[in-house]
């Protein structure tokens, strides 16, 4: 699985938080799938911050979506 690239969508900034709620769309290409396809996620992140918002947006997404879509670890089996 490879993120191809990440764009900013929709943002908004949630003043009583002070975050900026944001809906990012990641192209991903899979293996097994011959056509990348586009993922849309929700993701929130501080306004203030020493990275540009746009960059701290489109990483938070694309870690939410490892996170969440990651191959699981396969547990190693001891041989007899």
């Amino acid at each position: 699985m490879r993120i191809i690239s990440a764009q900013v969508e929709h943002a908004r900034y949630a003043r009583d938080f002070g975050q900026v709620e944001a809906t990012v769309s990641l192209l991903i290409k899979d293996m097994g799938r011959p056509v990348p396809y586009i993922v849309r996620l929700f993701t929130t992140e501080p306004a203030r911050g020493a990275e540009p918002l746009r960059k701290r947006l489109e990483d938070s997404a694309k870690a939410l979506y490892l996170a969440r879509f990651a191959a699981p670890e396969m547990p190693f089996s001891r041989a007899a």
